[in-house]
C-alpha cells in the first residue's frame, strides 16, 4: 500500500548545538527548496539563534525546544520539489504566525518517494512565549491535514527521543538523522483521507 509518511521527532533537553545542526540538515546536499517563516532562509547558523533567542527571551531555554516534522510523499503526490513543498507549506498552516519554523525540501529517491520535506519548528510561541508540546492533539491534526490534502492513507510516526549519556548528533546520506547514545520511544498510527468537501 502506497501512503505518505509523517515522521515527529521530539529531542528532550535539546541544547543549542543540536538546533544548529538541525537547522544544517534542512539545508544541506540534498535540499531542493527552504521556506523560513520567522526566520531566514538559506542561513542556517542564523535561524537557530533566532530561534534560541525566542526560547531565551521567554525563559524556555533547556526545555523541549524544537519538534522536528519529516513528511514522505510518493512520486504520484509529489512529482516535484514545488509540489512537496505547498503540501507541507499546507499541512503546516496551523503553526503560521505562531511559531517560527524553517523547512526544507529534499530529492531523495526511496521505494516509493522522490520528495521529502523537514521541518523544525521553535517550541515557543514568539508572541506569548507560550510552549507548544508534541501532544496527541497537535500530531494527529496534522497527519490528517497531510492525509485530507493529498487524499491518501498516512502514516503517522512519533519518535520521542531521551539522551541516555551525552547527546550527539551526526548528519549522514539517511533521509533521518542518526543519533548516538540516544533511547528511542517510537508510535504508529494511520490516519485515511475524509472526503475533500469535509
Amino acid at each position: 500500500m502506497e501512503k505518505q509518511i509523517i515522521k515527529v521527532i521530539t529531542h528532550a533537553g535539546a541544547n543549542k548545538e543540536y538546533i544548529r545542526n538541525a537547522m544544517h540538515y534542512i539545508d544541506n546536499e540534498d535540499s531542493v527548496g527552504v521556506r523560513g517563516y520567522g526566520v531566514v532562509e538559506r542561513d542556517p547558523d542564523t535561524a537557530a539563534m533566532q530561534m534560541s533567542s525566542t526560547a531565551k527571551y521567554y525563559g524556555n531555554e533547556g526545555k523541549n525546544q524544537m519538534i522536528h516534522y519529516m513528511i514522505s510523499l510518493t512520486r504520484d503526490t509529489a512529482p516535484n520539489a514545488e509540489t512537496a513543498m505547498e503540501i507541507t507549506d499546507r499541512a503546516l498552516e496551523p503553526f503560521k504566525g505562531k511559531n517560527q519554523f524553517l523547512t526544507g525540501g529534499h530529492r531523495k529517491k526511496t521505494k516509493q518517494s522522490d520528495y521529502h520535506t523537514h521541518t523544525c519548528i521553535c517550541t515557543t510561541n514568539f508572541e506569548t512565549g507560550k510552549m507548544l508540546h508534541s501532544t496527541n492533539k497537535i500530531n494527529y491534526q496534522i497527519a490528517q491535514r497531510v492525509a485530507d490534502i493529498t487524499q491518501k492513507t498516512t502514516e503517522l510516526i512519533i519518535e520521542t527521543q531521551k539522551d541516555i549519556e551525552e547527546e550527539k548528533y551526526s548528519q549522514s546520506d539517511n533521509a533521518d538523522s542518526e543519533y548516538y547514545n540516544v533511547k528511542k520511544k517510537v508510535f504508529k498510527r494511520y490516519f485515511y483521507p475524509r472526503n475533500e468537501d469535509q
